[in-house]
């Protein structure tokens, strides 16, 4: 009778193999991890190393892949797009990111891609229901990244610029077609020109004049005082301080119905995001901050609507949906100095104003004025499982401010939202390897 090894001693001998540094590390962690097991772990990897991990063998690429797939419903990543002061280093100041994975609650640095340049000061957010991505408009045209983290040098694919020259306008994605709407400079307008000019942009059409920007928005027509949220068929369009909102509809150039909305008279400022997706009809999700009373344990309370995205009137049954009282005091600070000053508190509700960026599945709200105060996560209540009165909210969390942002005090902020994925992290973490 022969002598074989007994399992133990197989195992042993593994083991002992596996404490001699072997330059093929991934072929021995490969080894011990497969099937059940190597899901198990990869689940607990976060995010941000998931790209590293999948290139460790096409065991664990597919491992990653169903680990994805059972997550629940994916919420979308902030992206931080900083720009430093003018000057450092050189023209508008060197431009670089940061994303914030919400399932494992971390920062990651976003590399700067090769033979990036100075970021010029005219560039903007292009909001969509895909996700956002940052642009730059020029003379020469209106050029939008690849890719949500902005890691790739190229475009999608360079446009002519508009036809009217915008210094401050909303740009949307709705379906194939971009929109550009508002920031018209009034300097450079002819005769009869409109500075809330609407223009829409199909592939090999290019740009087309619609019907300008009603009444109530053309006083505030530029993004520096309007909110958007873009859809896979509108873009709508809230004034941060009035509440006057509409949308737009590009694929058969028409506006809807302009409506001031009210849910709360004494809200001093508005923005607005996508809503759940469950039935035919789009919704909205508004919010909305005023001054709190001096008894209460904030100085400005949050509030969350749900809007019917035809009528733009608020869902019926449904119940605004207040962030905690804690989230709401990080985001805005109480100050201490003389909090007595009437002419000072009436100041502080001018300057007062909210920023929003989210998707179907949820987003984030921030201090606009101080983006370095960090942000307040959302997530909303998934089709079927919100409770009778239909709420908005199911979830607040607080989202710490990017170490990027704490880096550079003075650069320029431009936050967004866009689901990310394998190919993007891959983008990501490529220039660095596996961590």
């Amino acid at each position: 009778m022969g002598v074989g090894a007994g399992a133990h001693d197989l195992k042993h001998r593994r083991h002992q193999e596996a404490r001699v540094p072997d330059a093929d590390g991934a072929s021995l962690a490969a080894m011990y991890l497969y099937g059940d097991v190597l899901e198990s772990v990869v689940e607990r990897v976060p995010a941000a190393d998931l790209a590293a991990t999948a290139r460790v063998s096409r065991e664990w690429l597919r491992a990653v892949r169903a680990a994805l797939r059972r997550r629940q419903r994916r919420l979308p990543w902030l992206v931080v797009h900083l720009q430093g002061p003018r000057g450092v280093g050189g023209g508008g100041g060197l431009r670089c990111a940061a994303a914030y994975d919400p399932c494992s609650g971390a920062w990651l640095a976003v590399p700067a891609p090769p033979h990036r340049h100075a970021t010029p000061s005219h560039v903007r957010l292009l909001r969509g229901a895909r996700g956002d991505r940052v642009c730059a408009l020029s003379l020469s045209g209106l050029a939008v990244a690849a890719d949500p983290l902005g890691t790739t040098a190229g475009c999608v694919a360079p446009m002519d610029a508009p036809g009217v020259w915008r210094v401050d306008p909303v740009f949307a994605a709705v379906g194939d077609r971009v929109v550009a709407l508002g920031g018209a400079c009034r300097l450079a307008l002819a005769d009869g020109g409109d500075a809330a000019a609407v223009e829409v942009h199909e592939a090999g059409a290019g740009w087309t004049a619609c019907d300008p920007m009603p009444d109530p928005l053309r006083d505030s027509a530029a993004a520096t005082w309007l909110s958007a949220a873009a859809t896979d068929q509108r873009v709508y369009l809230v004034e941060r301080t009035t509440g006057w909102a509409s949308w737009f509809d590009p694929a058969n150039r028409r506006w809807g119905p302009t409506r001031r909305l009210g849910p709360d008279a004494a809200v001093t400022t508005w923005g607005v995001a996508p809503g759940r997706v469950g039935d035919a009809k789009e919704r909205l999700v508004l919010f909305g901050a005023k001054r709190a009373d001096k008894e209460a344990e904030c100085t400005v309370v949050v509030q969350a609507w749900e809007v019917d995205g035809d009528t733009l009137e608020q869902t019926p049954s449904a119940s605004s949906d207040a962030m905690p009282p804690e989230l709401s005091e990080r985001l805005f600070p109480r100050d201490d100095t003389d909090d007595d000053d009437d002419e000072e508190e009436e100041l502080d509700d001018r300057s007062l104003s909210i920023g929003v960026c989210g998707n179907a599945a949820g987003g984030y709200v921030y201090n606009a004025a101080e983006p370095a105060n960090g942000a307040v996560l959302y997530e909303l209540w998934e089709e079927g499982k919100a409770k009778g009165s239909a709420t908005a909210v199911a979830r607040w969390d607080w989202v710490p401010c990017a170490p990027v942002v704490q880096a550079q005090p003075l650069g320029r902020a431009i936050l967004a939202c866009s689901p990310v994925g394998l190919d993007e992290l891959a983008l990501a973490v490529g220039a660095r390897g596996p961590r």
